[in-house]
């Protein structure tokens, strides 16, 4: 009911509802049954479970029993309305699902309004007057403990607009305790301190406005009214929308078309003598959601498309994601050579790769002396196109993609000369699908390995580095372009991954652009890693402690997303990671932060699958994750407009028994939480990898220290 499937949360509620045992076991007897109903009949289990027909129900099963008394004739009239219920929303979940919306609260609604119109013309159904008159119900309850106890906070002195806050949340489930919305308030917080502050700040923007525009603010106590603001606020500030600056000023400008939609569909249904409850809501919401959804640009507000019923879970994981795979949609391309090369001009230079051809790149190689060739050994020898050492090197396809057009009748030039004609010289188009292409021109004329219409894979082949076309010395030009043309416009795209080198520092570049001036090379994967890391579907690890016989056991899987991930039947926790043949990341969590899997999680966070002993790989680690739990707490309400935490990954190899054919390796890793640079809680971990696998698993945490040794099955 507030975006939530938080147990503490729920059980603060179900006690809430029973502080009038009537109306609590309505709405009890509603969930069951409509869950019972859903499962007969055949709907989905996971949809059950998350309570997609109970919050409905709940809602309708408090409704009535809290305005009709409890008879024979109610008890066949509520199974009934929950059947129309089942049915409504079913129809409705379909029908919005065609424009990717949500069905919120309009099948509660129309039910009610169907039981509540029906129920006029049955004389056997009768109305719950202590309801009705608060009076009536006091001197009835008047000698119940259980009564007095629940009612013992109604007459505290609180300021006027917290005083009706804690009312309006109590009301939401029917009831009059100042005590239920304060254990209410309490069970928000809990849950959720975005969803907590913009509850607040959508009943206290709902009550100004009232006040504002001369209507009475004791009405938002009553008949869900005031609900609404808070559902409207939750909703749009933090649940549908990533919370941010923008969803929160949304909320703001929402609630004022919310009061005015509310005040005059109470205007409209008073004639019928109906209640809207939460009607205004679900309309103005849904309107909203569907506005949205017809965007050509999506500024400020990004629509949530993973939802974790969880605004902290949300904002965290989203901006970790920016940060991470900002990139992870566009293809991974390597550089179009092997070894080392110098990228000679790069995007916008200023000798030829200007104005539509600004975003290309040229490639030769270069010695310690900065010289692009050789000298002739004696003058007889001459200087030539073979004393230069990119000459006649092989390049290589930078993705998978079929071969679209090649160009080969280009003659190579002397030294000095250039063929503005045949301006880009022999030329090959590789045509990467989805409306990326690529060109890689200046190729050796007769030197190709391809033919035009030949599928080739990432590193295949193609030919050799040539001095065709405007080209005075050797040296490759590569550019990407959305059409197959021979010197289309060129587009900017990043390369996956590569090592770029600073005379002895190196450091791995991750979906760049390569800088002009600078060394770069592919990253040369080790097979030790390749194989220690690959986890493939339907693998099983096994880990057990050291000087334990208590095995711990996951299992590779894949879902219906085709997301692999490492599963823990033991503490029912998922791992979801990426492995793209150069590097292994993980990319989600989920489960039991106490358990191996979190840890290992953390442990191999970003795993470079080359072996460099002078890299360091660093990452930015949710902080829903890994973070102390009073910093995170306060983090929480300030999280959609400034992160003052976080939470920092690293790793690098420490042993190595053959830098140059690993056979045996080790890597510390280490993650830590840092508070304005201040680091407050951190964790190391050690991976060691040997006989082509991962053979330990180390964590070291506070000066104590568990090792696990693994088997794969």
């Amino acid at each position: 009911m507030f975006f939530s499937l938080n147990p503490v949360f729920a059980s603060i509620i179900i006690l809430v509802t029973f502080f009038s045992p009537a109306v609590g076991f309505c709405g009890l007897l509603a969930v069951a049954l409509i869950n019972v109903f859903a499962y007969a009949i055949g709907f989905q289990r996971d949809d059950i479970q998350k309570g997609l027909f109970g919050f409905n129900a709940l809602f309708l099963g408090l409704a009535l029993g809290y305005e009709f008394a409890f008879n024979i004739p109610f008890v066949l009239l509520f199974i009934s309305a929950i059947l129309v219920l089942l049915l409504i929303t079913v129809w409705l979940k379909g029908l919005l699902a065609i424009h990717n919306l949500p069905f919120l609260s309009f099948p509660f609604i129309l039910t009610y309004w169907a039981v509540s119109l029906a129920a006029s013309h049955f004389s056997n159904i009768q109305l719950d007057e202590q309801h009705i008159y608060i009076i009536n119900e006091t001197a009835r309850h008047q000698s119940s403990f259980f009564y007095h106890i629940v009612h013992s906070l109604d007459h505290i002195h609180l300021n006027p607009i917290l005083l009706s806050y804690f009312k309006t949340l109590a009301g939401t489930f029917f009831q009059t305790s100042i005590l239920g919305g304060i254990l209410l308030a309490l069970g928000l917080l809990y849950f959720s301190r975005i969803a907590f502050s913009l509850s607040i700040i959508g009943f206290y923007l709902a009550y100004w406005f009232y006040g504002l525009f001369g209507a009475d603010a004791n009405d938002l106590n009553y008949n869900l009214i005031g609900s609404n603001f808070i559902f409207l606020a939750i909703a749009i500030g933090c649940f549908f929308i990533i919370p941010n600056t923008y969803s929160y000023l949304t909320v703001v400008v929402l609630i004022p078309i919310l009061m005015i939609i509310l005040l005059s569909l109470a205007k409209i249904l008073s004639v019928f003598q109906l209640k809207a409850y939460s009607l205004s809501f679900s309309l103005v919401c849904t309107a909203f959601l569907y506005a949205l959804n017809q965007r050509w640009r999506h500024h400020y507000l990004n629509v949530v498309t993973l939802q974790y019923f969880s605004a902290e879970k949300t904002i965290y994981k989203y901006l970790n994601s920016i940060q991470r795979f900002k990139y992870e949609h566009l293809y991974k391309l390597s550089l179009p050579f092997s070894g080392e090369w110098y990228v000679s001009q790069g995007y916008n230079g200023t000798i030829t790769h200007l104005g539509d051809w600004s975003k290309a790149l040229d490639f030769v190689i270069m010695d310690s002396k900065s010289n692009t060739y050789r000298l002739p050994s004696s003058s007889r020898e001459g200087f030539n196109r073979e004393h230069f050492y990119c000459y006649n090197k092989e390049v290589y396809a930078p993705y998978d993609g079929y071969i679209y057009d090649i160009l080969n009748t280009v003659e190579e030039n002397d030294i000095g000369d250039v063929n503005t004609e045949r301006n880009w010289g022999n030329t090959v188009i590789i045509n990467h699908l989805n409306g990326l292409f690529s060109q890689i021109s200046h190729l050796k004329k007769d030197s190709f390995g391809v033919f035009i219409g030949q599928y080739v894979t990432k590193g295949t082949y193609i030919a050799t580095c040539g001095n065709s076309g405007r080209s005075p010395e050797p040296h490759i030009h590569f550019q990407l372009q959305t059409i197959p043309t021979i010197g289309a416009q060129t587009l900017e795209y990043p390369i996956s991954y590569f090592i770029e080198r600073h005379e002895s520092d190196k450091k791995l570049k991750i979906s760049e652009i390569p800088k002009e001036n600078t060394f770069i090379s592919n990253v040369q994967v080790n097979e030790l890693l390749t194989i220690g890391f690959s986890f493939l579907p339907g693998q099983k690890l096994t880990f057990k402690k050291e000087n334990s016989d208590t095995p711990v056991d996951w299992e590779v899987l894949t879902d219906a997303y085709n997301r692999t991930y490492i599963y823990c039947q033991e503490s029912d926790s998922f791992a979801y990671f990426v492995n793209d043949g150069v590097m292994l990341y993980f990319t989600d969590f989920e489960g039991n932060k106490n358990s191996l899997l979190f840890h290992f999680y953390l442990a191999a966070y970003r795993q470079l699958l080359g072996y460099y002993d002078d890299i360091t790989i660093e990452d930015k680690v949710p902080l829903i994750h890994f973070n102390h739990s009073w910093i995170q707490f306060f983090q929480d309400f300030v999280a959609p407009f400034y992160v003052f935490t976080k939470a920092n990954y690293s790793s690098k190899f420490t042993y190595t028994d053959n830098a140059y054919a690993p056979q045996h390796l080790i890597i510390q890793s280490h993650v830590e939480t840092r508070l304005i640079n201040h680091p407050f809680k951190s964790i190391y971990f050690e991976l060691e990898l040997k006989n082509y696998k991962l053979n330990r698993f180390t964590i070291h945490h506070k000066h104590e220290s568990e090792t696990y040794f693994i088997q794969s099955h």
